[in-house]
């Protein structure tokens, strides 16, 4: 057990700069609090988290010298924030701090984690270096989860903090959010997933903390829509209502009021209809089944429409539209995207969308939001303002909107994803960003939920709600990207008579249960400090253990190799914490290997249906029997639940999968099971054999020079074109092999990079250690 009492005045210490802010008392006193336990801390954004992190892993240092320290942040800007916060006010070597980012290949990683202190990094990032072995953690004496509250259900946090506590007898954990989740049960979750054993809570109301919480001003301001909005909104009511009644007579809604049945009715719709059509031998009530599909299908795209025009405007409906129209005109939509967009009624929604638009008409929220930035803007030089919006499209027009002002200089921050011709930022590019718009090259960031968590932009004094989201932890967040250093203010746009006015209350209902749910916690770790724990604490220990009793004796003996696409599955993880060896690769073919004649795919119930209906399924399935002498489709979960397949079609292309490809199916009910078939099936064939595994699935060419083109191919790096302008230079593959690096960088498309791995490559020395 370790002790402070001797260093209560830790902020002090020798490693920690003099100039670290004086918010000492309970950040402090939560740092005491967490010494001894995997602790959750749940603190108000502005208030230092980071600081109270900095201190335990500057003790996690001094006591265990020779361990380091992980930094977890869900974004490389949040990683790099948080790096450049270490290096501001600590004192440790700046080499002994490094960000590992995807953008550094696995084997610098590799020699970067042997150098270092603390590595901050994504948790996907360090999710693959453990799933592949890259390095171990076991000298690690602190993980450290930012944004915790996202450690639910299959996000790699999970996974780290099983394998973490299974890895090393010197384990801590520490979780830091603003917003936990807005039940009971969601932040036990995250307590368990964790493995949290006590919870350190601070409200704003809290004595300790309300001195340093900066004065925050909410207000919302009701807009009324015009009534050509009002127009197209009654069409689409109408036929939204049309739909309801017809899926209500059916028995698959229970009313048939728009106010009642929400996005998330429509969505467990799809799982009724499919049960009802794999229970049904009535032909009749198939066909009206699969009518109801479509219907549910454009009953959400109608939704979708209201919603949008409701709390975006003109402008993101037509893009809607637009977005939809080319799906048709090059025949990639499908019938029921086809059909409604050929009905009479909906056609008049069209024209008037153009019409509405082309007369200029937007959403009043654009011409309010004009009036707030340009005012907030004139009055304050120096302020930063950041607007959120739900949707893309939203933040693509209110930044044309405000292209050509002279004094809202806005600029989209967004995610990486590219939608369609819509680009997305590099994490790069959005940490560019942020540091234009601390320096005021931009003055106001329009942004979706990626800007929302976390990031710690002093300079922001304005936030505002373009539209209103239905989440506590959302809110929360948004709301906490101003008021950290300064007094600041959240404005929210709401349209009247809308789901914006729906979905605010809404949140505001899941932020007092949070408040709640907090309160109730907060009361029971007071009375677990008064000694009524034993048994809690002894039941949650043995859960503890359960969760963490995955490992199988011997595992590491068997290796399987796993496409690196594979790693947002269940599976690769369950594996990884079985201790099977695991080698990550982007496969060609099939999803797993366990030797030069075992491929295997493997395919959820849903995904396999999918597979069926877009012709997937029987290519990749031929290029596995192409490539291996056994081939293996793992089936996980039930094919005929839910499926929007009629069970014939299912039952045949089965058959033909036995039949005609010459396939071994196996059936699984989950990930857990599928990694246990894929171990037994890696142990049968590696113990009985010295098989080795096979990594290029290209066949060898028969042609000579092909054969050498084909060689200098598998260099990393060395495409044909580069393989066929090496061997026209160099002739052979010993000139190749012994040419100098200027000699090589002379060649056509072989620059200084791969002239080293191949001048590298050329001179190792093999080691069999594998």
């Amino acid at each position: 057990m370790i002790s402070v009492s001797t260093n209560k005045d830790f902020i002090s210490h020798p490693l920690i700069k003099p100039n670290l802010v004086s918010r000492r008392e309970y950040q402090e006193k939560i740092f005491i609090n967490c010494l001894n336990n995997n602790c959750l801390v749940v603190i108000p954004t502005g208030l230092g988290k980071t600081v109270i992190a900095l201190m335990l892993a500057v003790y996690r240092l001094t006591e265990m010298p020779k361990s380091k320290v992980i930094f977890l942040a869900p974004t490389k800007p949040l990683v790099e924030q948080h790096h450049k916060s270490f290096l501001d006010l600590t004192l440790f070597p700046p080499d002994s701090l490094q960000s590992l980012t995807g953008a550094i290949s696995p084997e610098k990683r590799k020699v970067i984690w042997n150098q270092i202190k603390v590595a901050f990094m994504t948790p996907q990032v360090l999710q693959n270096d453990l799933i592949s072995s890259l390095y171990s953690i076991k000298e690690v004496s602190l993980i450290i989860f930012d944004e915790c509250h996202r450690a639910v259900g299959n996000y790699a946090y999970c996974f780290i903090a099983k394998k973490y506590m299974e890895n090393t007898g010197i384990h801590q954990i520490l979780g830091l959010t603003a917003s936990p989740g807005s039940t009971l049960e969601k932040i036990n979750e995250i307590k368990e997933n964790l493995f949290i054993d006590h919870l350190e809570i601070r409200t704003d109301k809290d004595i300790d903390v309300k001195h340093y919480v900066q004065k925050v001003d909410n207000e919302w301001i009701k807009i009324s829509l015009p009534n050509e909005f009002l127009e197209i909104k009654r069409i689409l009511d109408e036929k939204l209502k049309e739909i309801y009644k017809w899926l209500k007579e059916k028995d698959l809604l229970n009313s048939f009021d728009l106010n009642k049945i929400t996005r998330k009715n429509l969505l467990q719709l799809n799982n009724t209809i499919n049960r009802r059509i794999s229970a049904s031998r009535d032909d009749n009530e198939k066909f009206e089944m699969f009518y109801a599909k479509k219907l549910q299908a454009n009953a959400i795209r109608i939704s979708h429409m209201s919603e949008l025009l409701e709390t975006q405007g003109i402008n993101a409906l037509k893009d809607y539209l637009e977005k939809n129209e080319e799906k048709i005109k090059s025949n990639t939509a499908n019938k029921s995207l086809k059909e409604l967009f050929a009905d009479k009624n909906f056609k008049k929604v069209q024209e008037l969308t153009y019409k509405i638009q082309s007369k200029g008409i937007v959403h009043p929220k654009l011409e309010y939001l004009k009036e707030i930035l340009t005012t907030q803007l004139q009055e304050n030089k120096g302020s930063r303002v950041l607007v959120f919006a739900h949707f893309r499209d939203s933040v693509n027009n209110i930044v044309r909107y405000f292209k050509e002002d002279n004094i809202v200089k806005a600029h989209k921050f967004v995610g990486q994803a590219h939608k369609g011709s819509d680009k997305g930022l590099t994490q790069k590019a959005q940490i560019r960003l942020l540091e234009e718009f601390k320096e005021g090259i931009y003055n106001t960031l329009v942004g979706t939920s990626v800007a929302e968590e976390g990031l710690d932009i002093a300079e922001c004094d304005l936030v505002v709600f373009y539209d209103v989201v239905p989440s506590a932890i959302r809110s929360i967040q948004r709301r906490g990207r101003t008021g950290r250093k300064k007094e600041g203010k959240v404005l929210i746009l709401m349209a009247e008579g809308t789901r914006d006015e729906g979905y605010y209350w809404a949140e505001k209902a899941k932020e007092r249960n949070m408040r709640d749910s907090l309160k109730r916690i907060k009361m029971s770790e007071d009375g677990t400090k008064k000694g009524q724990s034993n048994l809690l604490n002894f039941i949650e220990k043995t859960e503890n253990d359960k969760a963490l009793n995955q490992k199988i004796t011997n595992a590491e003996q068997f290796e399987i190799v796993c496409d690196n696409r594979e790693t947002a599955s269940s599976v690769v993880r369950n594996l990884s914490l079985m201790g099977i060896n695991l080698k990550l690769e982007q496969l060609s073919v099939g999803d797993y290997v366990i030797s030069k004649r075992v491929g295997i795919e493997r395919k959820s119930s849903q995904d396999f249906t999918n597979s069926i209906k877009d012709g997937r399924l029987f290519k990749e399935l031929k290029d596995l029997t192409d490539n291996y002498d056994r081939a293996i489709l793992i089936l996980e979960e039930d094919p005929f639940k839910n499926s929007s397949l009629s069970e014939n079609a299912i039952y045949g292309a089965i058959s033909s999968i036995i039949l005609n490809l010459g396939v071994t199916i196996y059936k699984t009910k989950d990930a857990k099971e599928t990694a246990m078939f894929l171990y037994q099936l890696a142990k049968k064939e590696q113990s009985d054999s010295n098989t080795t595994l096979k990594l290029r699935f290209d066949k060898a060419p028969i042609e000579t020079s092909r054969l050498l083109e084909y060689l200098i191919a598998g260099i990393p790096g060395i495409n044909t074109l580069r393989a066929k302008n090496l061997l026209k230079e160099l002739k052979t593959l010993q000139n190749i092999f012994l040419a100098d690096i200027p000699d090589l960088t002379k060649i056509e498309n072989i620059g200084k990079k791969i002239a080293q791995e191949i001048y590298k490559i050329s001179r190792y020395k093999y080691k069999n250690d594998h």
